[in-house]
């Protein structure tokens, strides 16, 4: 757990009351009253979205919205701060819901225009995805990766903003709707966080494949959209020096036989 905002952070957001540690986010978000303050180090990022996600159309889902301090600035001695929405993980994972999310999601996220920072950015997970997309050779080495790239093809795709992090970030409320939480933004097909989704899945859960490609069947390129998802986590993972990711087996045995 991370040390809470400091009380000048809390007021600059109009702040009131005591933090209090929210669960997941790794023990680094803070709730106060209706704001949620977490440690930030991309500023322009998060003026990024401040600007932009307020002209998204919440349409089946619940935004998460960046709260600007009360002179303008959108981060305040390291923190950022967004509007708390109700909601938790579910004891047993929605992933057909998370999906259905991503979709509908996407769809809103169609107008947001291209993001400039997102090519400036160089920490792992952003490494992961170049290497991914075929815009950087990888800088790991693994037999997995020989694997995923022998079968990795060319996709003709449109990109868009995504949220290239669902996985954990979809809380429900029932009966209102899935909120969606800490935007992680890439410019890639819509179909590729779906394809993050599945595979996280997968992997870190257990989830049954079958009706997760029932669920993303529809999604055209969706074979090659899996394999780089493969790709982008399994990079970003070595990146971090977990050297043991043999848990990685059931993605790489599904991306290959995908893109067969």
């Amino acid at each position: 757990m991370s040390e809470p905002p400091g009380p000048s952070a809390v007021e600059a957001f109009g702040g009131r009351g005591i933090a209090l540690s929210l669960a997941g986010g790794e023990g680094h978000s803070w709730r106060v009253g209706d704001l949620v303050l977490k440690p930030w180090e991309d500023p322009v990022g998060w003026t990024w979205l401040g600007e932009h996600l307020p002209t998204v159309r919440e349409d089946g889902f619940r935004l998460a919205l960046p709260v600007p301090a009360t002179d303008g600035r959108w981060v305040v001695d390291g923190w950022c701060a967004q509007t708390w929405v109700a909601g938790s993980h579910p004891v047993e994972p929605r992933w057909i819901d998370v999906l259905t999310t991503c979709d509908r999601l996407h769809r809103a996220f169609a107008h947001l225009p291209h993001p400039a920072f997102v090519d400036a950015r160089t920490n792992p997970w952003s490494v992961g995805d170049r290497v991914a997309w075929g815009e950087a050779d990888s800088p790991v080495e693994h037999p997995f990766m020989d694997r995923l790239l022998a079968v990795r093809r060319h996709v003709d795709l449109s990109s868009q903003v995504i949220h290239g992090d669902l996985t954990e970030n979809v809380l429900f409320a029932d009966p209102m709707s899935p909120a969606v939480i800490d935007p992680t933004v890439y410019w890639r097909p819509p179909g590729f966080a779906n394809a993050i989704v599945v595979g996280d899945a997968i992997r870190c859960s257990g989830a049954d494949p079958a009706p997760l490609l029932a669920a993303t069947a529809r999604i055209r390129g969706f074979p090659q959209l899996f394999v780089r998802a493969v790709i982008a986590r399994l990079v970003t993972t070595l990146l971090f020096d977990r050297r043991d990711v043999s848990y990685f087996e059931g993605d790489v045995r599904l991306a290959v036989e995908l893109a067969g």
